[in-house]
């Protein structure tokens, strides 16, 4: 009898459990309609902020299972494509959402620049092994050439209505008209395409990206101007905590975007990066949002680095031989 009745008790919660949770299942294809295997999904339930994640098959296949019933915000990182977001997909009890996501060649497949390329300088490199290096006065040395930013966590950001709804529409809109379709800089921590470039000295970091603006970090001491003038990348003062660089900026103008999936910010944009070399090779890098006119809360993106030694970063001018815009999709 005890074992017949622990028996029914498994089984009856079993049975609530799958009526209670819901699942996500779908296929992921590129712009051609073929499959896209070994990208991650990454599914953030909008109420708890649990992040469940699933990797595509050979067949470009995912499944969540057993999710408890609420919203969910689906994201991908995935080398070579845009990044993917996708707001709002409820999930019932019992219930089974079927999506088919697909996902935009970053240069729309280009002979010599497509999905080959940027596969290649955004995936995990092979790095020279060795401790920390170190400047004369025994800082760590962050100079070197480094390949695109990996993002490791997104973090949760909470945009504020009106933020949420101009990511969803620029989301809907494919995001034609972000910043480079315009030929602005690109956004400002959405460092996750380009080679990129660190120059150290005692008073003065400066930072060169690929097709982007140079930025200063004034290590000298001084303040930020009490009226700055807005600008693209603001005004950013450095100053070391240990071994982590960290980078205060302000000053923003408020055309940019946060990054590739269209996240606004105002001109009360509050910026800290926090860059740490863990080794020859490597280098880690936090980056804080407080934005209180955008967001709920101030929200902390990860990610890493590879160090590149035999790359160096090269001249890139938007409007030189272009052709994109043209062929640019959306409403």
């Amino acid at each position: 009898m005890l074992k017949r009745t622990i028996g029914g008790t498994i089984a009856a919660a079993c049975a609530l459990l799958a009526q209670s949770g819901g699942s996500i299942t779908g296929t992921v294809v590129d712009v051609g309609r073929d499959p896209v295997a070994s990208a991650a999904i990454q599914a953030t339930n909008s109420q708890t902020k649990a992040v469940y994640k699933a990797t595509t098959s050979a067949a470009g296949a995912f499944e969540f299972r057993q999710l408890p019933a609420g919203t969910y915000e689906l994201a991908s990182f995935t080398p070579g494509f845009v990044p993917f977001w996708r707001p709002d997909v409820a999930v019932a009890a019992g219930q089974e959402v079927r999506l088919d996501l697909h996902f935009q060649d970053i240069q729309l497949n280009t002979l010599g620049d497509g999905r080959e390329f940027f596969v290649a300088i955004g995936s995990a490199h092979k790095t020279p092994e060795g401790a920390t290096p170190r400047t004369s006065d025994g800082k760590p040395d962050l100079s070197g050439v480094w390949y695109p930013r990996r993002v490791v966590d997104e973090g949760q950001p909470e945009p504020k209505p009106w933020a949420g709804a101009l990511i969803k529409e620029r989301a809907e809109n494919n995001g034609k008209d972000g910043p480079q379709s315009h030929c602005w800089p690109f956004g400002l921590i959405a460092n996750t395409l380009q080679m990129w470039k660190l120059v150290q000295t005692p008073g003065l970091v400066v930072m060169l990206v690929e097709g982007e603006l140079p930025r200063q970090f004034f290590m000298d001491g001084r303040g930020h101007p009490k009226d700055p003038n807005p600008t693209w990348v603001g005004h950013s003062i450095g100053r070391w905590e240990g071994d982590t660089l960290v980078v205060d900026t302000v000053g923003f103008n408020d055309r940019s975007w946060l990054d590739l999936q269209g996240r606004p910010h105002t001109e009360n944009l509050h910026m800290t990066e926090r860059f740490r070399r863990v080794d020859l090779g490597h280098l880690e890098i936090e980056i804080t949002i407080d934005d209180p006119g955008a967001y709920e809360k101030p929200w902390t993106t990860k990610s890493v680095t590879d160090l590149a030694t035999s790359d160096e970063i090269m001249e890139y001018i938007c409007t030189e031989n272009e052709r994109d815009l043209v062929h640019m999709v959306g409403k």
